[in-house]
């Protein structure tokens, strides 16, 4: 049957993404507002971009051992506990850069380990057919609450509360989930095999950790290696606007830090969209197939923000960025995992190393080249990002079996 069945599993799951959704997106447009809050450098501002992705590394690290430990249901709401507890700290703490980076960090290890663990759930719930499409709704999900913190930041800011109380409705909604997804929650721990939306936990032994040491070290097929590439400069591309595109907004067009601020939920809102009809678009056509057009759509809509001298154009430019970069990361991501060989919580591990990576280069290398050149001209490394996750598609189109570039049939 080529149709997605959604589990009460798959529900607990997007509802945890959304909440994560609400803090990452509201954490982008709070970077320039810190700034102006601690009156420092872009650079240094952008230091907290650089902390989410130090976390990411160390997240990488930390998540196939905790996955095998605890199993990924356990750890999967442990880590909902502690990035709720952090984003009540991160609005706490005095607004000193070196506590609000160093809190940043930590957030950024729970979260990115709260992350990893989602893809390797929903493929053991889906399997590899049907985890795509999932996947791809589950970050639909994270966008379309995301896209509601930025508005809630600039109406927090508008209103004269600053931007903190926007923020901190994440641990709220967290401590929603965290009561209402407890049954189901503890039926992801527990594995039962008699509950149907069961995941087996502790995570299935795969063949990079069931055999001997040796096996351990079975490296990677190069086409995992590719599709890791494009991770990384999508996620560069994404965190880069949604950092740093409201600071553009404000210099190009002379916006106000609050409409300026409020118009990142153009970009939210846009990838919203495009998760959604990538997730349609997923249930019939493969990955690799569909990337290519999500980055001629990116490009598009970034050259239109670019050019832009006035709000409105500047903002339908993000909501078309915003289409293009919805699907990327979660079709990539998915393709990556699929292509382990079966090594899912060891590629899932090696994507956070891909997201460290991308978040620390993307909003630091924009941010110092806009304290030299200015804000606009620096907002050129996202095309070329884009141009980058182009030459890899290309590339694993070119690994693929041509079996695995077609259609995989309409839905019944």
């Amino acid at each position: 049957m080529n149709r997605l069945v959604r589990t009460r599993a798959t529900f607990l799951v997007y509802a945890i993404l959304g909440f994560y959704g609400w803090y990452i997106y509201g954490v982008g447009p709070i970077v320039p507002l810190l700034r102006d809050e601690q009156e420092t450098s872009r650079a240094v501002a952008s230091l907290h971009g650089t902390a989410l992705a130090v976390g990411a590394l160390i997240a990488g690290a930390l998540y196939p051992p905790l996955a095998r430990r605890l199993g990924r249901g356990t750890t999967l709401w442990v880590m909902v506990v502690a990035l709720a507890i952090g984003v009540v700290v991160l609005v706490s703490v005095p607004s000193v850069p070196v506590l609000t980076i160093g809190t940043t960090l930590a957030c950024g290890i729970v979260g990115s380990i709260l992350v990893n663990v989602v893809a390797p759930v929903l493929l053991d719930v889906h399997g590899p057919e049907f985890s795509g499409a999932a996947l791809a709704e589950a970050n639909a999900i994270a966008c379309g609450v995301g896209l509601v913190a930025p508005l809630a930041v600039g109406l927090s800011l508008d209103l004269g509360y600053g931007w903190r109380p926007a923020l901190v409705v994440a641990s709220v909604l967290a401590v929603v989930i965290l009561v209402l997804g407890r049954r189901t929650a503890a039926r992801l721990r527990s594995g039962s095999p008699t509950h149907a939306d069961a995941i087996r936990q502790p995570s299935v032994p795969e063949p990079a950790t069931a055999g001997p040491a040796g096996a351990a070290r079975r490296p990677m097929p190069r086409r995992y290696w590719i599709a890791w590439g494009i991770m990384l400069c999508c996620i560069a591309a994404e965190f880069a606007t949604t950092l740093w595109a409201s600071d553009v907004l404000r210099n190009r067009t002379g916006a106000s830090a609050a409409l300026a601020t409020a118009a990142v939920t153009a970009v939210i809102g846009g990838m919203c969209a495009g998760r959604i009809v990538g997730a349609a678009l997923a249930v019939r056509f493969p990955g690799a197939l569909l990337l290519l057009p999500a980055l001629a759509v990116a490009l598009l809509g970034t050259g239109l923000f670019w050019l832009a001298t006035a709000p409105v154009p500047a903002m339908v430019g993000l909501a078309f960025c915003g289409l293009g970069l919805g699907p990327l990361f979660p079709l990539a991501l998915d393709l990556g995992l699929q292509a382990s060989e079966g090594q899912t919580d060891r590629a899932a591990g090696y994507s956070s190393y891909a997201a460290g990576l991308a978040i620390g280069s993307g909003p630091f290398v924009l941010g110092a080249l806009a304290d030299h050149i200015g804000p606009h001209g620096a907002f050129l490394v996202v095309p070329a990002l884009f141009v980058l996750a182009v030459a890899g598609v290309l590339a694993i189109r070119r690994t693929a079996a041509p079996a695995a570039l077609s259609a995989r049939g309409r839905p019944r």
